[in-house]
């Protein structure tokens, strides 16, 4: 346990300084978020602090072996895409493009232990959980939290199977790192750079947990299930408007509830910070449950989620 606290203090660290270091760059490429229709901060803010939570991925994952081969090649292709939309901007297209290359090189990563179902789950879930991810990421602390605490779910669901973790220790440092510039009040952002690698990094952890078999994995997604369920409610709710799904708006399930209720986005974070624990506690008792009982389990808190989401008018 020494060990694996001493290697999340030096993961915060290193991320602390490469964020830190992102903000004077970001400002210097005019990388930077400015106030929008949709948007709810009021003064122009760097955006490419994901940079340093991929530095810092890179530089501990790479030396624990956590991060290598095709999944370090992954990682490499979907950060800087990240990088390249937030400085140019790039088309979704060629973005998918590149989500489904990295999910494939993924794949190619847990070919031993999964064969062609790892393809599969690669190119279909680092696209998914990459851009629900980036839909989340609209207030300060929000995704980057949110990932936080799955991250730690997923530990210790991986640690319960005796299944190596580094990767999560790694991860939740750089993680913590990050949010030290940007909780409560933003000094950056994370852009596509930081969003998309965060999702692809849950896309690996998913498929860390699928190679211990499927109840592993149902516990697993019901972890990360929040950006994935505020990503269905929105294209269900965008779909009913009749309005193009992937367009921008403020009426997730998190806009919804800080619009009705709490009037406060760093109250409406932890409240969504909140939720996700649950989504974690509820992930460990599937996980000690049979698969067809832990289906169920899901299927009702899916449910009960979506009902949410209708009372929040987010459907």
């Amino acid at each position: 346990m020494f060990n694996e606290l001493l290697l999340a203090l030096l993961a915060t660290l290193t991320a602390i300084v490469f964020v830190g270091l992102s903000i004077p760059i970001a400002r210097r490429l005019g990388i930077v978020d400015r106030p929008g229709a949709i948007k709810i901060h009021a003064m122009p803010t760097p955006r490419f602090g994901g940079v340093g939570i991929v530095a810092s991925v890179l530089v501990w994952g790479y030396y624990t072996q956590a991060v290598s081969g095709w999944a370090l090649l992954g990682l490499l292709v979907i950060a800087l895409t990240g990088a390249l939309d937030d400085r140019f901007g790039l088309s979704p297209r060629l973005r998918l493009l590149a989500e489904l290359v990295a999910g494939l090189g993924l794949g190619l990563h847990f070919w031993e232990p999964l064969g062609g179902l790892g393809l599969v789950l690669g190119v279909v879930l680092v696209p998914l959980m990459s851009n629900a991810v980036n839909l989340i990421d609209g207030m300060n602390g929000l995704a980057a939290g949110n990932a936080l605490i799955s991250v730690v779910g997923m530990a210790i669901l991986l640690w319960q199977s005796s299944t190596e973790a580094s990767l999560t220790v790694v991860l939740a440092g750089s993680l913590l790192g990050f949010l030290l510039w940007n909780y409560p009040r933003a000094k950056t952002f994370m852009g596509d750079c930081g969003s998309l690698s965060i999702g692809y990094l849950l896309a690996m952890l998913l498929l860390v947990a699928a190679s211990e078999g499927w109840a592993t994995f149902l516990a697993a997604l019901v972890m990360v299930g929040f950006p994935l369920y505020d990503t269905a409610a929105g294209i269900i709710r965008r779909w009913r408007r009749g309005k193009p799904i992937f367009d921008g708006d403020r009426d997730h399930t998190y806009d919804r509830l800080d619009q009705l209720y709490l009037q406060d986005p760093a109250k409406t974070v932890a409240v969504v910070w909140l939720v996700s624990g649950v989504l974690v506690l509820v992930g460990l008792v599937v996980s000690q449950m049979g698969l067809g009982t832990g289906l169920l389990l899901s299927v009702l808190l899916a449910g009960i989620l979506f009902w949410g989401a209708y009372k929040l008018g987010s459907l």
